[in-house]
């Protein structure tokens, strides 16, 4: 057995992963690799940004038995945002400063379209995994 199957097959019995992204990433594995459609070497396509995530997920498995399973649509986020645009000045001043009177620093109003993009394409990196001693597990991840 590959290296790659055994890392994703850990994964799945860890919990880290469901079935469906075990097999989704399985499947992956042995699909043959395509040639560049355009005539790129390989290397550069390699190269290439990975497209940004389309969702935002919140998982808990629960000893309790009281699951959570959450799906946040990045659009919603962006949609969000735009509407900040109709939110009047000293609203957003009240707003940006209750937030960072409960230790949040973020400035909604010098907040840019660029930034959010740039957020969007930093939370393909952002996994948290979390362990509780009682045996329930959560997990928050982009994809």
């Amino acid at each position: 057995m590959s290296d790659d199957r055994t890392r994703i097959l850990e994964l799945l019995a860890t919990g880290k992963i469901t079935a469906e992204e075990a097999a989704r990433l399985l499947d992956a594995l042995e699909a043959p690799a395509e040639p560049p459609v355009d005539g790129a070497s390989p290397a550069v396509e390699a190269a290439s940004p990975s497209p940004p995530p389309k969702n935002i997920y919140v998982k808990v498995l629960s000893t309790a038995g009281d699951n959570v399973n959450v799906k946040i649509p990045i659009g919603l986020v962006r949609a969000g945002l735009k509407l900040t645009s109709f939110i009047p000045q000293p609203a957003m001043e009240q707003i940006s400063k209750a937030m960072m009177d409960h230790g949040l620093s973020a400035d909604l109003l010098n907040f840019k379209a660029g930034d959010l993009e740039e957020l969007i394409q930093a939370l393909r990196e952002m996994e948290i995994d979390v362990d509780a001693a009682n045996g329930d597990k959560v997990r928050v991840y982009a994809a």
